[in-house]
């Protein structure tokens, strides 16, 4: 995936709430070993209302038990805010 492509991802996520955009960059992040960034995009898609797979949510909760407090309240504020509209049936 090219570096245009992932812009084009984070546009549909943000503009439009696009489940599946959220759903492709989640996974690449979790491909790419993203500590901070998959910690950030799974809980938007949860709070998009989309079901994140086990492996994925067992690979945030790794992430997250090695982070310090401080660095996940951070990322808690930085995704805090409205939910996104409607619950989707999309599954990661």
């Amino acid at each position: 995936m090219k570096r245009a492509d992932v812009r084009q991802l984070k546009r549909a996520v943000s503009r439009q709430s696009d489940a599946e955009a959220m759903c492709a960059l989640l996974q690449r992040s979790v491909r790419f070993g993203h500590k901070r960034l998959v910690l950030l995009r799974c809980i938007q898609a949860e709070q998009m209302g989309i079901s994140v797979a086990p492996e994925i949510l067992s690979y945030c909760q790794r992430v997250a038990d090695s982070m310090a407090p401080e660095a996940l309240h951070k990322i808690m504020r930085q995704v805090s805010g409205p939910a996104a509209a409607a619950a989707r049936h999309v599954a990661c």
